[in-house]
């Protein structure tokens, strides 16, 4: 086989490699983050969070609930004989700070004089009232702090299950770029061995002809071997790729998927378009208003308004009003008979104050805590998106750099095998021209994934990948 020949010969296999081959059944990143919200046991271990919540809002809603209680008495003795039993109902509203009770009770039989109150006619007496404050208690307590507490803690769940979702999603993504550029670099060093195991066998050839020295085809089995150590290298790298991407990617029971060689697409993916400045500020405003980190910060300062509300009602004075209706029924004595109405007030002042004036001074500094808390979080968010922006032009030049290199690379190694077919080069030369391409190649795929990584990474800043797969 002469120069011309075998030169022929690699650049067809030249051609081959640079054709994409067509995977099986490609795994896509919508795909792995499918099972992300499916699957993913770190989301369902956060999602737990939400559970805890509701069962703390429940709680709260306890010191609201409807309350019986029953009681009964017998007396025996030589002089006073009787029985007594009663049953009431107590429900706190949440209106105001009121309670409202009602009951029945029943005392029959004879009473010492200061148990005269425990007799009722033989029906039984009715009775009914309320208790209202006017002043602490009346516009918060407690009890509906707690619940206001709670249902904010429902949607403080919510965004820190939203923002653990946020980042499992970018780090799957991430982890699935890692595996295609891995894959698509080995498809690489495995073409770039193929052409040197061709040309031995051309080299062979053209050795029994006398038309080439044996000295090269030595040369190419070096490059051989070289090329060997660098598929071993990047089959490994895929194999690693691949088990992170595993962790991600879950069969319906959760259990790890762990995709193989033939579902790496068959080409790389083109990288992602740039992103404008009018985009990029839009975003920034989306971000601020949606991004889970900063709305679970706003909400953990509307748990500490309340709490400083709960502090600023203990710095009142007690003022309660009550009321209470009461009614026998049935025989017996005329001092029982008719209806009853007892009303009344009662005002307490803690004169120092003292401890409403430090759960109201804990409370203002936690809340400038928070506030200034909050006001680095907005700036972070603009400093992930700016940077995550920045990031992205800048592998997007990378990659036009690049893809211009590879074509140049390509060039001149056209023209070096040009060059051997006149005898006027080396294998030895040729061969650095093919790993010069090939080492192009991988750069660019490089690039490429860094681009995808950035736009994935940009997504994650403004918070634009939990909406683009759906919020579960």
């Amino acid at each position: 086989m002469t120069r011309r020949a075998l030169v022929a010969a690699a650049a067809a296999w030249v051609a081959v490699a640079g054709t994409p081959v067509a995977a099986q059944a490609p795994l896509t990143v919508e795909q792995v983050l499918a099972t992300v919200d499916r699957a993913f046991p770190l989301l369902d271990a956060a999602r737990q969070e939400q559970e805890a919540a509701a069962g703390d809002a429940l709680s709260a809603r306890g010191a609201f609930d409807l309350r019986l209680q029953a009681s009964g008495n017998a007396l025996r003795g030589e002089v006073y004989d009787n029985e007594t039993a009663a049953i009431s109902l107590y429900q706190p509203l949440t209106f105001a700070g009121a309670n409202i009770f009602g009951g029945y009770r029943v005392g029959r039989g004879t009473f010492a004089p200061y148990d005269g109150k425990a007799q009722t006619l033989t029906d039984g007496e009715w009775k009914g009232g309320v208790a209202l404050p006017l002043l602490r208690n009346r516009a918060i307590d407690s009890r509906r702090g707690a619940l206001a507490r709670t249902d904010l803690g429902l949607q403080l769940a919510d965004q820190r299950v939203a923002a653990s979702r946020l980042r499992f999603l970018g780090e799957a993504a991430v982890r699935y770029w890692d595996w295609v550029a891995a894959g698509r670099q080995q498809d690489v060093a495995s073409r770039l061995l193929q052409i040197a195991e061709v040309r031995d066998r051309d080299l062979a050839d053209a050795i029994a002809l006398g038309s080439i020295a044996p000295v090269e085809r030595v040369d190419n089995r070096r490059a051989i071997l070289q090329r060997q150590s660098g598929v071993i290298s990047a089959r490994r790298s895929t194999e690693r790729q691949s088990i992170n991407v595993s962790l991600y990617l879950r069969a319906v029971d959760g259990s790890m998927l762990r995709p193989s060689d033939s579902q790496v697409p068959g080409s790389m993916p083109p990288p992602p378009p740039r992103i404008t400045r009018e985009q990029i500020e839009a975003d920034l405003r989306l971000a601020l208003a949606n991004r889970p980190d900063v709305r679970a910060i706003e909400l953990t300062r509307e748990q500490q308004t309340i709490t400083l509300e709960l502090a600023r009602n203990e710095l009142l004075p007690t003022f309660d009003l009550f009321a209470e209706v009461s009614k026998d029924s049935g025989d017996g004595s005329r001092t029982l008979r008719g209806t009853e109405l007892d009303a009344g007030a009662s005002f307490v002042l803690p004169v120092q104050r003292r401890q409403g004036k430090g759960l109201q001074r804990t409370a203002l500094a936690n809340l400038a805590r928070i506030d200034a808390e909050l006001r680095f979080a907005r700036d972070r968010v603009r400093a992930e998106i700016e940077d995550a922006a920045s990031a992205l032009a800048a592998a997007l030049d990378v990659v036009e750099v690049v893809a211009a290199e590879v074509l140049v690379a390509r060039e001149l190694e056209q023209a070096e095998r040009d060059r051997f077919a006149l005898g006027d080069s080396t294998q030895f030369l040729v061969n650095l021209r093919e790993l010069a391409t090939a080492d192009a190649a991988f750069r660019e795929i490089s690039a490429t994934a860094e681009a995808h990584k950035a736009r994935v990474a940009y997504d994650v800043a403004t918070a634009r990948l939990a909406v683009m797969t759906g919020n579960p």
